[in-house]
């Protein structure tokens, strides 16, 4: 299987090579075409000025083929930096994959913020922030796709949905150019993982727009056209009425304009930085709703939209952005007065607003949605793709059944990670794993939490083979003090405790994880304690399962055949600890405590 990850890192490679070869040529082209407009401009000045001396006609002739090759050559240029931006941003798609398949560091972002303390199971599972779950797999840029993700960490599905999500992924995943190219046009949107594109241009609505309104102010605004034609007409028969009307109505119209400019102005200043982002997202809109999908969440995700000609997803959005630009052409005090002269064309920008608000405001925020979901799929199916070796589970019915081939921990790296087998038989209510420091055992409990909510998003767990039902995970793991709460290490473990007790009384089907029960106090003390709980936990209708180095504990297993014992070994050898980091059914009989003090010179053959 190794042999196809290399594949899957050269296919990324020649991505990359290829973009890095292609944004070269665009920037040359670029260059090239920002020097024919300098020449234009440099090489217009001279000639126009002779021909003015000469003939007139040619002069405007001239003029206006002079402009006409400017504008062509600035568009040329555009366009290049465009495509040049474009292949910088599948660069850096492609060289992150291969990152996040070497080393798990990925330049998207973690999901730090989204760390809920005393969760059930976030925490102690590595389920957001830095070297999380959430960090490997998110691939998402905009505030959505990231939430979104978030959600599907947190939020317990059904068997069907997460079906249908594992078919979405799976169609997803195959399709490796349509993905980077969604994820190219979101690259350039930086740092909007906390920003919420759709209730910040809500909240930017919320201005009164009805100065631009009313039905003799609209019919006025419309006739300006109609009316300079009249005016320029009106030159050949009275030049001096013709320029009296056109300073009465230019004046008149700068005048009436004016009294709104503070109103506008704050409109415009709102809407600035929006237009921007806007057309990246509408960039993202035609790639995505061009694609036809088979699998039925992803169409019925893409129904709920009207993708015909004209419809809301791509060209609504295209006329807010547009809208949003000529507000922004007042900045050009030139433009501003010329064209509120002729055309009051600050109020037809922000009637032409209001417009928009009333037909699209409350569609906003189901497009952006789209968006993040696609974002949340890609980031799945990513994951899937880039991991040929793992497979997608098999969702049971029955609780409390789980069966793993070949488990590995996800947030291990491939060439580290030793793989288990590991079954859980209904018949058995509680399992103790114990082993010696460092031997799995909190690595195996967190393998099983983390695959199995893993596998809850619709993804591919990290196993060749594995099958669990939908549960509640709770554990029980990285017990904290906090000294600025009044909270010891103690009563954090009491309070944890007492969570448990009390979900058991709500919750069915709930999947207990403990990692060394009651570390807070005395040995004695600890050992009964854990004795009493491992008895009410066998006694409730949740399953668990309990890492320990209390033999004592272990060995209630052989008196009641609820318990399952599972253990890691060790091993010496030439003086060293050797771990094969393989569980097996049994109690553990070989413990490294005291050989790991001897070796930093602590004699731990002392007699009381």
């Amino acid at each position: 299987m190794k042999s196809f990850i290399e594949e899957i890192i050269l296919e990324y490679k020649a991505t990359a090579v290829k973009a890095v070869v292609e944004s070269e040529e665009f920037k040359k082209l670029s260059q090239r075409y920002s020097l024919i407009r300098l020449s234009i401009f440099l090489l217009s000045i001279p000639v126009l000025y002779f021909i003015i001396k000469t003939n007139i006609y040619f002069f405007f002739i001239f003029l206006i083929v002079a402009i006409a090759l400017f504008i062509w050559a600035v568009l040329k240029q555009q366009k290049y930096d465009k495509l040049y931006v474009e292949k910088q941003s599948l660069i850096a798609i492609n060289n992150n994959e291969i990152s996040v398949i070497e080393t798990q560091q990925n330049l998207y972002y973690n999901g730090r913020a989204y760390s809920i303390p005393n969760h059930f199971y976030t925490e102690d599972l590595d389920i957001f922030g830095p070297h999380s779950i959430f960090a490997l797999i998110n691939r998402s840029r905009t505030y959505y796709g990231n939430q979104m993700l978030k959600n599907s960490f947190l939020e317990k599905s059904s068997k069907e949905m997460i079906e249908e999500r594992q078919s979405a992924i799976k169609e997803i995943s195959k399709e490796k150019e349509w993905r980077q190219e969604v994820s190219t046009s979101l690259f350039q949107l930086e740092d909007l993982e906390h920003y919420d594109i759709a209730s910040a241009i809500d909240n930017q609505m919320e201005m009164d727009l009805s100065f631009a309104e009313g039905f003799i102010l609209n019919v006025y605004r419309k006739s300006l056209p109609l009316m300079w034609i009249l005016v320029a007409a009106l030159y050949y028969y009275n030049s001096s009425l013709a320029n009296s009307i056109a300073s009465f109505v230019f004046i008149g119209n700068l005048i009436y304009v004016g009294k709104f400019t503070k109103k506008i102005s704050k409109i415009q200043a709102k809407l600035a930085n929006t237009s921007t982002s806007l057309k990246q997202y509408i960039e993202v809109l035609k790639i995505i709703f061009t694609k036809k999908w088979t699998s039925t969440l992803l169409k019925a995700k893409t129904e709920e939209f009207d993708t015909n000609a004209g419809s809301f997803p791509v060209n609504s959005l295209a006329r807010l952005s547009s809208i949003i630009d000529k507000l922004d052409y007042r900045l050009n005090i030139l433009v501003a007065i010329v064209g509120n002269g002729l055309f009051i064309m600050d109020l037809g920008t922000v009637y032409k607003l209001s417009q928009w608000k009333k037909e699209n405001d409350e569609e906003l925020d189901k497009l952006f949605r789209h968006i993040g979901f696609i974002e949340e799929m890609i980031s799945c199916a990513t994951f899937a793709f880039n991991n040929p070796q793992y497979t997608y589970p098999e969702i049971t019915e029955v609780f409390l059944e789980v069966e793993a081939k070949n488990v590995e921990h996800p947030l291990i790296l491939v060439q580290q990670n030793v793989s288990n087998d590991f079954k859980i038989d209904p018949t058995d209510k509680v399992f103790i794993v114990t082993g010696s420091n460092m031997s799995g055992k909190s690595t195996l409990l967190r393998t099983l939490g983390l695959n199995m909510i893993l596998g809850y998003t619709g993804t591919k767990v990290a196993a060749t083979k594995m099958k669990f039902p939908i549960v509640q995970i709770v554990t029980y793991m990285r017990i904290k003090d906090a000294l600025e709460e009044n909270v010891s290490t103690f009563k954090a473990e009491l309070n944890r405790i007492e969570m448990i007790l009390n979900l058991l009384q709500k919750e069915g089907d709930t999947f207990i994880l403990i990692d060394e029960m009651l570390r807070g106090t005395n040995s004695k003390d600890k050992l009964y304690g854990s004795i009493g709980i491992t008895k009410k936990l066998l006694n409730s209708k949740a399953y668990s399962m309990i890492a320990t180095h209390d033999i004592k504990l272990a060995e209630l297993g052989l008196s009641d055949k609820r318990i399952a014992n599972y253990y890691f070994d060790i091993d010496y050898a030439n003086g060293e600890l050797v771990f094969d980091y393989k569980v097996k059914e049994g109690i553990c009989e070989n413990f490294n405590a005291s050989f790991l003090l001897n070796q930093l010179g602590i004699d731990t053959n002392v007699s009381a």
